[in-house]
């Protein structure tokens, strides 16, 4: 299995994924679980790392719309990518 495929990720939040990736980062993706204590806590987290600088960018699971999406451009924005342009 490719990293890329570990995302588990379709369409455009995959292209969003391979341009942080083109831009020199290692890109992974996290499904998180909530605890016992605290199921509704579960989230998606996204990383993008380079040398030193790692960015985490993280989205509640219980929150509206395709959070897949909405976390990939949220790293996207953190790297510098320009996705209104």
């Amino acid at each position: 299995m490719t990293r890329e495929e570990s995302w588990n990720v379709a369409g455009v939040t995959g292209t969003i994924l391979r341009h942080v990736q083109a831009l020199g980062y290692v890109v992974s993706v996290h499904r998180l679980s909530g605890s016992l204590l605290r199921p509704d806590l579960a989230c998606i987290e996204m990383h993008a790392i380079d040398g030193e600088r790692q960015h985490v960018a993280r989205v509640a699971l219980d929150e509206p719309g395709e959070v897949d999406y909405r976390c990939a451009c949220l790293l996207a924005q953190m790297v510098g990518i320009d996705l209104e342009g």
